[in-house]
């Protein structure tokens, strides 16, 4: 049996359910709460297999907002990111069910969310799920795109001293419904990989500094495709606290 998209996040909204509810019911161990921000460079690169084109932001960036709450070794997390850019020349080609139509000189506002649930199976190591969605909402035509999916990873982190630690994650969704303007127009995939040290300035102050990587593909039902990649450096700040 085969489930759709909108079966499977219901499926994994119910995981996510299960894993909160243990984490409430584990009354034994503090609810460790996590606020974050922060700003990412995000270059925004890609090519369209329509018209054999390449395009790549002139101006843009991001910023993200998160929250986190873990309790013994689970974990959940939403994270808010998004930005807006400008494609001078070449942009990423609107593709609806019928039409596939080039754009230049066209402004996006990019925005991303991440809703995750994991657990930390070794003490430095854990897996975790993750809910992924995806607009870019175009300045021309009132053209927005849209991709939801399901997805899978890894993440670790590795203490170096009291103060200084490194982390990293990875995350891939393997197919998601893509839409135009409320039409399902193809499938997308998503693979993110971030990089980080982290510096503990007080138990409740925390900077991290570090790189992230993700990248799309976008395969549509009239033949064509597009592929989007994002990459740069990024700063942030998390205040902790616990209930």
């Amino acid at each position: 049996m085969t489930l759709n998209s909108r079966s499977k996040i219901t499926l994994y909204s119910v995981l996510l359910y299960f894993a909160l509810s243990a984490m409430v019911l584990n009354a034994e161990e503090n609810l460790n709460i996590s606020l974050g921000l922060k700003l990412l460079s995000s270059n925004w690169k890609g090519s369209n297999s329509n018209s054999g084109t390449d395009f790549e932001r002139n101006a843009g960036g991001q910023f993200a907002w998160n929250i986190g709450l873990q309790k013994d070794r689970y974990y959940a997390g939403l994270s808010l990111q998004g930005g807006n850019y400008h494609f001078v020349d070449n942009g990423p080609e609107q593709v609806t069910s019928n039409t596939t139509t080039p754009v230049s000189d066209v402004k996006i506002q990019r925005s991303e969310v991440d809703l995750i649930a994991g657990y930390y199976f070794w003490d430095n190591i854990s897996l975790f799920v993750d809910i992924k969605t995806i607009q870019n909402k175009f300045d021309k035509n009132n053209y927005k795109q849209n991709f939801a999916g399901l997805g899978v990873g890894i993440a670790g982190a590795w203490l170096l001293n009291n103060n200084w630690s490194l982390y990293g994650s990875f995350g891939f969704v393997g197919k998601g419904d893509l839409k135009a303007n409320g039409a399902i127009i193809g499938s997308a995939n998503s693979a993110a990989l971030e990089l980080g040290t982290l510096y503990r300035y007080t138990e409740s102050h925390r900077f991290n500094i570090g790189f992230k990587n993700q990248g799309q593909k976008y395969t549509f039902n009239n033949g064509n495709s597009q592929t989007h990649k994002f990459g740069g450096l990024f700063i942030g700040y998390n205040y902790l606290f616990s209930l």
